[in-house]
């Protein structure tokens, strides 16, 4: 089998289960009937895609360490086991007790799903060293995907079969797409990656290229995961109650589903087009800009209309795509690229961090009687906290590239 051919099965299988790496995102849809069903409080209900988000971040670390000793496709068969078994065993252990789910979609089916996405996201770049921007995108891409085909899907399931049926169907699905994606899931030869690793060298020379150490000994670098924890912020707040936040404001179900398709589609649109246009023009004011967005998507939901409703859901996905599609090189901007692999894995505590402290956040703003659509004033405050961090954060990265 000739050199491309291979990419080419590689990608199309490796996007295919990348793309239920994305399913997680659909969890809000699950939230009002399992309140409903289960007695579970909605702080209960958003806790399991909190804690799902952050530990996806560590699965992503850890299959980078554990692949080099095991070998890719070892870890990604690992990796997938653990991604799609937990799926059914979330349909098995679902009741009025929300820790079974914490453990088996929180922690179980999170750790496999960053095992998953991280290592096919490496190896699609590695096949396209000389376009990683293409290969990258249409990997994140494919990811972004996801909630416009499944919520319809997962809706139509949760009628038909109910929430188990629902969790054991998905799982069998993500467990196909492994075995395709294992099949032809594989390095380029080692020739071939000793040429790419020389050609990326001389791409990098002229600019210092931080590693890790240095990069953690550096302010940019923690401005950089401050702005990406406010980035997020708004997105979290929205994202695992859209579906109850929309029914509230008398969206009806078909058009709340409906929002959540059209804010995937747009998720996918910002993560292949914005980190192309920000190569052309100024990277970091292109996500000032996305963070303006942001502010304004949490606007819409102060004002609690239908219409509104809808329009700031979808604007919320979408700006949550932005920032996943331009961190990674936003990243490489400042601290170059030869080590950006492991250099964005610790930039993504931002979004650990974020994940984590929206719950926190939500119920301490509730307990202060910011409940409801009021809720959503702090995340036009934090949004634009982003902003002024990434202004402050060009001219820092300016004065080190001078400087370097």
């Amino acid at each position: 089998m000739d050199r491309k051919r291979k990419a080419f099965l590689m990608m199309l299988s490796g996007s295919l289960l990348i793309f239920f790496t994305g399913y997680m995102h659909v969890w809000s849809i699950y939230v009002p009937r399992i309140m409903e069903e289960y007695h579970w409080t909605e702080s209960q209900a958003t806790l399991a895609f909190y804690l799902a988000n952050g530990v996806a971040v560590l699965g992503s670390i850890l299959g980078g360490r554990l692949s080099t000793v095991w070998g890719v496709r070892r870890t990604t068969v690992l990796g997938s086991v653990l991604f799609s078994l937990s799926y059914m065993l979330c349909g098995l252990v679902i009741g009025e007790n929300p820790l079974s789910v914490y453990l088996c979609f929180g922690i179980f089916m999170a750790l496999g799903n960053g095992v998953v996405y991280a290592l096919i996201l490496a190896t699609a770049q590695k096949w396209f060293p000389e376009r990683t921007g293409f290969a990258s995108g249409v990997i994140v891409t494919s990811n972004g995907l996801c909630m416009f085909f499944m919520a319809p899907l997962t809706r139509r399931l949760l009628n038909a079969v109910g929430i188990r049926g629902a969790f054991l169907t998905v799982g069998g699905m993500i467990a196909l797409a492994a075995v395709f994606a294992c099949l032809y899931l594989n390095t380029p030869e080692q020739s071939e990656a000793t040429a790419s690793s020389g050609s990326r060298a001389g791409r990098c020379s002229g600019k210092k290229q931080y590693t890790t150490g240095e990069m953690l000994r550096s302010p940019s670098y923690y401005l950089l995961v401050a702005s990406m924890f406010f980035a997020l912020l708004p997105y979290y707040l929205i994202s695992p109650v859209s579906q109850v936040f929309q029914l509230e404001c008398g969206v009806a179900e078909a058009t709340a589903v409906a929002a959540v398709m059209v804010g995937s589609l747009l998720n996918a649109g910002m993560r292949l087009l914005l980190p192309s246009l920000a190569d052309r023009v100024n990277r970091f004011l292109c996500v000032a800009a996305v963070m303006g967005l942001s502010l304004l998507s949490m606007l819409l939901l102060v004002i609690h209309t239908p219409t509104a409703a809808v329009a700031g859901v979808a604007l919320s996905f979408a700006c949550y795509g932005g920032i996943m599609g331009n961190y990674p090189a936003l990243t490489s901007a400042i601290f170059g690229l030869e080590h950006a692999g492991e250099n964005y894995g610790f930039v993504m505590i931002g979004l650990v961090a974020g994940s984590m402290a929206a719950p926190l956040i939500r119920n301490a703003l509730i307990g202060l009687g910011l409940s409801g659509f009021r809720l959503y004033i702090s995340g036009a405050v934090f949004a634009a906290l982003g902003a002024a961090l990434v202004l402050v954060l060009k001219e820092k990265a300016r004065r080190m590239a001078e400087a370097g």
